[in-house]
């Protein structure tokens, strides 16, 4: 009816079902993923704000403490 390639009582019994399982299970882990790499993001945009700052307006030990966990991260 609109073009969705969708055939009316066209369906292969068990397989759909395991086949959804599959999709939801890829896109569940594809959500994790996405939610790890924005935390990842959330802290180097952290890192950068403490950088740009001015030096006298600068929380060394926070800049520190940030500087630190990235190296973790990539050592």
């Amino acid at each position: 009816m609109f073009g969705l390639g969708i055939r009316r009582g066209h369906r292969s019994g068990p397989e759909v079902g395991g086949d959804l399982e599959k999709r939801v299970a890829a896109l569940e882990e594809a959500v994790q993923e996405n939610r790890a790499l924005n935390v990842r993001l959330a802290e180097l945009t952290d890192v950068v704000t403490e950088l740009l700052l001015p030096v006298a307006a600068r929380d060394e030990e926070k800049l520190e403490e940030l500087l630190g966990k990235y190296r973790e991260d990539f050592s």
